[in-house]
């Protein structure tokens, strides 16, 4: 008998205020391709593979949370390049924090969407991620 098992998180969804802006947005600074459009809701990929479902939302709700009084992410996109996202993404304007080399841990830096989500960005070349 076969057990069911995560094997990995399919997708991420994040509220917006505006499913079409958003997703222009964020096919712009990322390269992602639009799927799967209904009624306030779309799936971006990269290539074939899901990253985020925008779905709009009728109240002023983010995909943040609080912890010490700071705010933070619940997602985390992966990068092979993080010095050349960072530098790309300032010089379009978008707010990011500064480059933290966490040694062992990698390097990461954080950004904010049009709607206020924020996303993390890491950067580390001695773990294997499986597509």
């Amino acid at each position: 008998m076969k057990v069911g098992k995560i094997i990995g998180i399919a997708y991420n969804v994040i509220p917006v205020n505006d499913v079409e802006q958003s997703a222009t947005w964020f096919v712009k600074h990322f390269g992602f391709n639009i799927r799967n459009r209904r009624e306030g809701y779309l799936s971006l990929f990269r290539e074939n593979r899901p990253i985020l479902d925008l779905i709009q939302s009728e109240n002023d709700t983010r995909a943040v949370f609080e912890v010490n009084n700071q705010k933070r992410w619940v997602i985390t996109f992966f990068t092979n390049d993080i010095l050349s996202l960072h530098n790309d993404l300032k010089t379009a304007g978008v707010n990011v924090r500064n480059i933290s080399d966490e040694g062992k841990y990698g390097k990461f830096f954080v950004f904010e969407d049009l709607d206020g989500n924020l996303f993390d960005v890491w950067e580390h070349h001695d773990c294997e991620l499986i597509y």
